[in-house]
């Protein structure tokens, strides 16, 4: 995380904190309200004389407790006091269930539960009900599935085939099984196991097996696969596949666009023999996006792929012959600036991308407090492999707050930038809307809103509205300690959003995704030590929990959130490395991740709940530290809810000794134990990005790509380059980084799944070394 994105997500919650200012005003008044907290409203009913209730409650109570003033007085009933209520002059006897029957007849009555979607059960040591939500289909019974949350008879009839996977290229002999359920059309959260019945369009491109799994034919071109059940082809399911007959005996690079899987046609490979750094070969990339090579590979050659509009990939070190599968990401871009009318401006800048727009629907959420916050945005994939607030928050926008605002020290007639995917409001609207950037086709919006009370962030407004003023906000701090409050959130998604036009600033979708689901499930996260920066320097120490599905198309879509930090107080507990959640106690305990259950197509014998611990180093005011973090992703089992309490082991270190010199163009990658893969990943700040696979190699000359040709390109690895990070991978047991490139089984686009821990550290500017 960027210093910039630190100023700029202060600023975020400097709005809050002059929000809170707003509604947290002293006052001289006293309060009117002086009701006993035990005091129920019939404590203190005057329909009935209390001579009347004196009388009534002679007669008819066991327990009278009407004191002598003819008032409710709990503390006439017997000992102990928590198991009675007085109500009209009675000590009647505090609801306690023994068993689930007694909460589903009395636990609504009594108040326990509210939300009759879902279970109320009994918490027998505490004769408490409460809301009880399923996790998967292993928390039901043996005819039952889990539907968001609730234990629902699982149809066998009426069920529509989905296929879960991205559209497929394949080799000959490649193999690929494929992803399917079974949905029900009128409930989109009923997804259950089927087996339908298979075919292909063509068997001599791709064949189909009974049990779903692709295999290449000799025959290369595209063919279409079926998914039907029941014989009924009106609601089948299919998938696009490419087979690809490389031209073998050599070097085969597929390269293709990796939503669409269609070829790249457009930029220009280079060939370099990694030993002595020699061109071996540059050409515009062919028609068909297959570069082939039958020279000579023993001295190992580096292969450069820098197609227009795309990131540009690298593969160092290939030394023998082998097909090479490069699925590679389109360039994505917004800078969205915004009139007082919230019109997008001309000035607005959308690279590949178009613009949506809206809020969640919280027509259905419980809570009522006055602060509203949202945060919403689009589902991750391999940008967690370098996490930033932007991954959580949205590209920033320039805009204006609502001109009925109360907010003070903020102009309304003057533009400030908020991350596009945040709402904040109380009473009146501030920031009433999200506006964020997606590329085109079908997206998968999620959200996560609710209501806090203006006291439990009040502690924190002084420090933020100084940090607006120009001191020095420890963001890490703030952090720790408002995400923990967003447990009373609801997660909201929308599977299907989609954008029609790029480029178009007045192409504006309109999205309003329902808040429907609350963060009803939980994991318990130990924290591991805090993975260091070296002696003296300092920690990644500012932690982000998310919880989410995982999906098999390689897609996380978060469903709760939470935050810690080494320390809430430097001073009372100075920075060890120690994450604890509650530092009052002496023992170290564990932070809690919420997480609503799957819904709204998520729901599938084929998704996961995984969470994921990300330690960054945000670098405040004189801050030796450089951008960097390390993340762990614990996976739950298929059919289960999220993972109780997670194993999660330790956390993957930094490669200290790292470095690069934009004069030499001198790249120098330290070795981090634990780690299978490394890769360097030049950052551009207009979303033009450049990733070189390292396979092994410590030390490396970047290429200059504008000595390559004639063609007009920049140099990615300085020009407007934002950060220089040196990633670190540690791969799920039994995947090798080879495979990962082969046709078929798991690709660089589907990674995130199948990745147990992440490193990252900017290496633009020289790491400070520890101290001796």
């Amino acid at each position: 995380m960027g210093r910039t994105m630190m100023r700029r997500t202060s600023l975020v919650l400097g709005l809050a904190a002059g929000l809170l200012a707003a509604g947290c005003s002293d006052s001289s008044t006293p309060a009117s309200d002086t009701t006993a907290a035990d005091t129920l409203v019939a404590d203190t009913s005057e329909d009935v004389a209390a001579e009347d209730v004196a009388q009534d409650t002679t007669a008819v109570c066991e327990h009278p407790c009407l004191d002598e003033f003819g008032k409710n007085d709990k503390s006439l009933c017997p000992d102990p006091k928590s198991e009675w209520k007085c109500i009209a002059g009675c000590c009647e006897a505090v609801f306690r269930c023994a068993n689930d029957a007694d909460c589903a007849t009395h636990g609504f009555d009594e108040g326990h539960c509210a939300d009759d979607r879902f279970a109320c059960r009994c918490d027998v040591p505490s004769g408490m009900c409460g809301v009880w939500y399923c996790g998967g289909d292993a928390d039901c019974g043996s005819d039952e599935t889990c539907a968001a949350g609730a234990c629902v008879t699982a149809p066998t009839t009426g069920l529509v085939p989905r296929i879960l996977d991205r559209p497929q290229v394949l080799v000959p002999g490649a193999t690929y099984t494929l992803h399917v359920d079974g949905v029900d059309p009128s409930n989109a959260d009923i997804a259950v196991a089927i087996t339908p019945t298979w075919t292909s369009s063509n068997d001599a491109v791709v064949a189909v097996d009974a049990n779903g799994m692709l295999t290449g034919g000799a025959t290369g071109g595209d063919a279409t696969v079926t998914a039907t059940l029941g014989g009924d082809s009106a609601h089948a399911a299919t998938l696009a596949v490419r087979n690809v007959a490389v031209a073998g005996g050599g070097l085969d690079v597929i390269v293709v666009d990796e939503a669409t899987v269609a070829p790249l046609d457009a930029g220009r490979y280079v060939l370099i023999n990694h030993t002595t750094g020699a061109v071996v070969k540059t050409e515009l990339l062919p028609a068909d996006g297959v570069i082939h090579y039958a020279g000579d590979l023993t001295e190992g050659i580096d292969v450069h792929v820098l197609a227009t509009d795309h990131d540009w990939v690298s593969w160092l070190n290939v030394d023998s012959a082998r097909t090479l599968y490069l699925p590679i990401a389109q360039t994505h871009y917004a800078k969205i600036e915004m009139d007082p009318s919230n019109t997008i401006l001309d000035s607005t800048i959308l690279d590949n991308v178009g613009i949506v727009r809206g809020a969640p629907d919280t027509s259905i959420y419980l809570e009522t407090d006055p602060l509203e916050i949202s945060l919403t945005s689009f589902a991750l994939s391999s940008a967690l492999f370098d996490f930033n607030l932007q991954v959580l928050l949205g590209a920033d926008v320039k805009r204006y707050l609502d001109p009925e605002h109360s907010i003070p020290q903020v102009d309304p007639t003057e533009p400030i930038t908020v991350p596009g995917g945040i709402i904040l409001n109380l009473a009146t609207p501030a920031v009433p809307t999200f506006v964020l950037a997606a590329p085109a086709g079908k997206n998968r919006l999620w959200s996560l809103g609710g209501r806090l009370d203006l006291s439990e962030v009040a502690e924190y407004a002084s420090a933020i509205v100084d940090s607006i003023a120009g001191g020095d906000l420890d963001f890490t701090r703030i952090v720790g300690a408002v995400f923990p409050l967003f447990e009373s959130f609801w997660s909201g998604y929308d599977p299907s959003v989609v954008v029609d036009t790029t480029g178009d600033r007045t192409a504006v979708v309109d999205a309003a995704p329902l808040l429907r689901m609350p963060l009803g499930l939980s994991s318990s996260l130990d924290i591991p030590p805090l993975p260091s920066l070296g002696a003296g320097i300092g920690y990644a120490d500012a932690l982000f929990f998310l919880g989410g599905a995982l999906t098999p198309d390689g897609f996380m879509i978060p469903l709760g959130l939470n935050g810690g930090a080494d320390t809430s107080d430097e001073n009372k507990n100075p920075p060890d490395g120690i994450a604890d959640a509650i530092e009052t106690t002496p023992a170290k305990d564990p932070y809690r991740l919420p997480l609503s259950p799957l819904h709204d197509g998520l729901q599938s014998p084929h998704v996961a709940f995984v969470a994921t611990v990300v330690a960054v180093a945000i670098p405040g005011k004189d801050d030796p530290r450089p951008d960097s973090g390390s993340a762990i992703l614990a996976r739950g089992e298929l059919g289960s809810g999220p993972p109780a309490s997670p194993d999660l082991g330790s956390f993957l270190g930094f490669p200290l000794a790292s470095s690069w010199d934009p004069t030499t163009r001198a790249l120098v990658v330290g070795s981090v134990p634990g780690a299978d893969v490394q890769r360097m990943l030049f950052k551009g700040k207009t979303g033009r990005h450049w990733t070189l696979w390292l396979n092994g190699t410590t030390t490396y000359t970047v290429p200059n790509p504008t000595s390559f040709s004639d063609d007009a390109v920049t140099d990615r690895a300085t020009d407007t380059l934002e950060l220089a990070l040196v990633n670190s991978l540690d791969l799920a047991d039994g995947l090798t980084l080879d495979a990962v490139v082969t046709p078929g089984g798991v690709t660089l686009d589907t990674l995130l799944g199948h990745v147990d821990r992440i490193s990252f550290i900017d290496v633009k500017d020289p790491i400070p070394q520890a101290s001796e």
